[in-house]
């Protein structure tokens, strides 16, 4: 049952977009004019979502530190800005809000409503997303398992990319503006030293340029005559007019006497004495179906033997000096080598971590 009758139900109201501000716990901020522009225009015909937001009063009954953010308006935004932007971009008289009061119940509620509609757009980058995830973080003590059960995720999704705030800014500037889009690649980043992270970025980047280079100077250039391997083998010798036909070649096969029932006169041609056949088997039989010799003096195939382990102490030494090895193979390898190495064991511990969060779960 309702606390205050009524206040579940939204109240759709039609107000100038100066008389709406939008909440300062909004992570995002990447809003592109030229999207806002087309978005304002497709308004100008009917706004066919409308906006989510509180009165202003019970706005700063919830947050009051923010009263001094906030301009001399109506109502308060928790979704929708982008649309808000997009009318006051274009110089659109009216905007459409749905004003809920039920969502301001609680300071965590008002802020899962405010992520809930970011987190499920997919132009929402992950910097902005971790930073709100953050402070859902905050509003429950720092406990992910409640943070994560508000949005309505998995513990493991909220802790993977909340974790993406271990980048460094220069790491995070390129994730906003796209120069690093892919999700693995940032948390491999993010568990390095911040210090390393941009060089380590950079490497990877003049790799796969390398990598790219040689992959197209292997390309063959293209060529009107056709590759050595596409041109038919040269046939024999065209034969005079004057010489004999040459022999029909052999058959691969043997044939095998079959008496037949039109009489004494038919005749089949006999089987070759090097490899004779038994009686029951009619028909002809390819060479490679028979079975091949096996020399009285030959000696029995040995089973195969499975690779003895490594005996106890062997392994003991193993793991004894595998820090003298790994430190004398760092030295053989090149600077990219040591890099590629580095990545490589990057990705086994982050395999090896999402299967321990997985497993706990």
């Amino acid at each position: 049952m309702e606390s205050t009758p009524g206040s579940s139900k939204p109240t759709l109201v039609h107000v100038a977009p100066d008389q709406v501000a939008p909440t300062p716990l909004n992570p995002r901020q990447d809003f592109d004019p030229v999207k806002l522009e087309e978005l304002g225009n497709s308004m100008r015909t009917g706004q066919l979502q409308p906006c989510v937001g509180i009165t202003r009063a019970r706005y700063i009954k919830l947050f009051p530190e923010h009263e001094e953010l906030l301009p001399d308006c109506r109502i308060v935004m928790a979704a929708g800005e982008r649309r808000w932007k997009a009318a006051v971009h274009v110089g659109l008289p009216t905007l459409d809000v749905h004003v809920r009061e039920d969502i301001a119940e609680s300071r965590v509620r008002f802020l899962t409503a405010v992520l809930t509609e970011n987190v499920e757009r997919s132009n929402f980058n992950y910097i902005e997303e971790a930073r709100g995830l953050q402070r859902m973080l905050e509003m429950t003590n720092g406990n992910q398992t409640q943070a994560a059960e508000k949005l309505q995720k998995s513990k493991q999704w909220f802790s993977q990319r909340i974790g993406l705030l271990r980048l460094s800014e220069e790491m995070q500037a390129l994730v906003i503006s796209g120069d690093l889009k892919a999700f693995r690649d940032m948390r491999m980043y993010s568990a390095m030293p911040p210090s390393d992270q941009l060089a380590a970025w950079k490497a990877d980047q003049m790799a796969a340029k390398q990598k790219a280079d040689r992959k197209g100077s292997a390309t063959p250039a293209p060529s009107s005559t056709p590759a050595p391997s596409s041109m038919p083998a040269p046939g024999p010798a065209p034969a005079r007019e004057t010489a004999a036909p040459a022999p029909k070649p052999e058959p691969a096969y043997t044939a095998v006497y079959t008496p037949s029932s039109s009489g004494a006169g038919s005749e089949q041609p006999e089987p070759r004495a090097e490899e004779p056949l038994p009686a029951e088997s009619p028909g002809t039989v390819p060479r490679e179906a028979l079975p091949v010799p096996v020399p009285r003096d030959a000696a029995p195939e040995s089973p195969e033997v499975e690779p003895t382990p490594a005996a106890p102490k062997q392994q003991q030494a193993l793991a004894a000096n595998w820090e003298r090895w790994f430190d004398r193979l760092m030295k053989e390898l090149s600077e990219l080598d040591r890099h590629m190495l580095t990545k490589k064991l990057q990705r086994v511990m982050l395999s090896e971590t999402s299967r321990v969060e997985d497993s706990q779960a």
